[in-house]
């Protein structure tokens, strides 16, 4: 069953689309099949580039900006998803993965979350003023905090099913006011998420939306080469992209 094609600005600044479609309702390793088509679509790599995370097949070939959709499949851990993106950028739509939520809810049934145990017990990884603390445990907890420029942003989450994940898929993503210039974004990003100023309260949907956008793009990021989530408490400070896909080192994915 296909999806509708859903169309609004990438990352890019440009206009693209991208649609889903249901190939197994019944899959043993559900997720999204990034690369739906390519000889070897499970062969490729994912790096940090322009603020988003980026997929890259063994024959070139590139996704940008698929931890929204990542972790948005999570809630849907038995079914088997292709993706078709003529462009290679998924759209940002309202800077939440609320929308891709929708789309997979209309063309698959929603589970139980799938967990694993990661081999390794207790790591830290360090990078200036950042971190991220991994310690075991029977369940997963996240706890995130943003302190910059003076302003400070934190949640606390535990996720056991596809119900825990609402609020964090509703969470837009955001800049704040002094990054702007240096990342020259789009003019068309503007409804594509918050712009946090120092003299003003922005428009949140709820308390904290920017800390929890950051857990929706941890999920993400550690979903896209497996639709299983690790079990333990991860501690993150000041967390971003190219923090999470270094903690895919220390996990160990189930085939």
């Amino acid at each position: 069953m296909k999806g509708k094609i859903l169309t609004s600005y990438g990352i890019s600044g440009k206009e693209c689309s991208a649609s889903v479609e249901l190939l197994n309702a019944n899959s043993n390793a559900g997720g999204i099949c990034w690369f739906y088509g390519e000889k070897e679509p499970k062969n490729f790599k994912v790096i940090y580039e322009n603020r988003t995370t980026v997929l890259i097949h063994a024959s070139g070939k590139k996704i940008i900006g698929a931890e929204h959709l990542s972790a948005a499949a999570l809630a849907f851990p038995n079914s088997e998803f292709a993706l078709h993106t003529p462009q290679g950028e998924l759209p940002l739509l309202d800077g939440s993965a609320k929308l891709w939520k929708e789309e997979l809810n209309n063309i698959a049934q929603a589970g139980f979350i799938n967990f694993y145990k990661p081999q390794k017990k207790e790591f830290e990884i360090k990078t200036n003023e950042r971190y991220l603390k991994f310690v075991a445990g029977s369940e997963l907890e996240i706890e995130y905090i943003i302190n910059r420029f003076g302003q400070k942003f934190e949640a606390s989450v535990k996720i056991k099913n596809p119900e825990d994940l609402e609020k964090i898929l509703l969470a837009r993503t955001f800049i704040f006011e002094q990054e702007l210039q240096a990342a020259n974004l789009s003019e068309n990003l503007k409804p594509c998420g918050v712009l946090i100023q120092s003299d003003e309260n922005p428009n949140f949907r709820f308390e904290n939306e920017p800390a929890y956008h950051k857990i929706l793009d941890f999920l993400g990021d550690i979903a896209l080469y497996s639709n299983a989530l690790p079990c333990g408490k991860f501690t993150i400070f000041n967390g971003g992209h190219e923090l999470h896909h270094a903690v895919t080192n220390f996990l160990s994915y189930p085939l």
